[in-house]
C-alpha cells in the first residue's frame, strides 16, 4: 500500500513507504528479497536499495545510490540479488573512480607502475606478492599461504618490491595508493 513504481528503460523503480525507526534500507532489503522470492527464476532481475529519502527533494538522490547498488550487482555478475548501497558503497566508489580514470585517459603511476612493469618484463610476481600482503593487513605468515611460498621467500620478495619499486610498506598513504591501483588498474 502506499508504493509507487515505474518503469524507464529496462530498469522498474520503486518508492516504498517506510517509516523511520533505525534500519529502514535492511527492511527495504528484506522486502526486496521477498519479492525476488516470490517472482522466482521466470524473471531473473537484480534489486538495488537506495538510502532512505526523508522528502521529495531525496528522493532523486535514493534512486542514484540504488542504481549504484545496481552497477555494483552487475559488476559482480550476480543475478538474483539484492544490495542495500550503504552495504556496497565501496564497491560503488571504486566503480566511479574506475569511470574517471578512463574517461582521464589516466594510466598505473609510481611503484605500481614499476612494479608491473617489472613483472611484465621479468615474469616475477611481485604484485601479486604485495596485494596477498595487503590483504592479509601485513601478516606475512597468512600472505605467503595465500601465495604458495614459504614465508621467508614471502619476506625475501617484500624487500625486493620495496627496493624495485620504491614503495614504503611502513608508509599508510603509499599503501592505500597503491591499493587503490591495484583495484582501479588491476582489473
Amino acid at each position: 500500500p502506499k508504493a509507487a513504481a515505474a518503469l524507464i528503460g529496462s530498469v522498474a523503480y520503486a518508492v516504498l513507504p517506510l517509516h523511520t525507526g533505525g534500519d529502514e534500507e535492511a527492511r527495504a532489503v528484506r522486502v526486496a528479497e521477498s519479492f525476488l522470492v516470490r517472482v522466482g527464476p521466470r524473471h531473473a532481475a537484480n534489486i538495488g536499495v537506495g538510502r532512505l529519502a526523508g522528502n521529495l527533494a531525496e528522493v532523486a538522490r535514493s534512486r542514484a545510490d540504488a542504481d549504484r547498488a545496481l552497477r555494483v550487482l552487475r559488476a559482480r555478475e550476480a543475478s538474483g540479488a539484492v544490495a542495500g548501497y550503504t552495504g556496497v558503497h565501496f564497491e560503488a566508489l571504486l566503480l566511479q573512480l574506475s569511470d574517471l580514470v578512463e574517461a582521464e585517459e589516466q594510466v598505473p603511476t609510481g611503484p605500481y607502475e614499476r612494479l608491473v612493469s617489472h613483472d611484465a618484463e621479468h615474469g616475477s610476481e611481485l604484485v601479486a606478492t604485495l596485494r596477498a600482503y595487503l590483504d592479509a593487513f601485513g601478516d606475512v605468515n597468512a600472505a605467503s599461504a595465500r601465495v604458495h611460498v614459504h614465508a621467508n621467500t614471502f619476506r625475501y620478495r617484500l624487500k625486493r618490491l620495496a627496493e624495485i619499486s620504491g614503495l614504503d610498506l611502513a608508509d599508510p598513504e603509499a599503501r592505500l595508493t597503491v591499493m587503490l591501483q591495484m583495484r582501479l588498474f588491476g582489473r
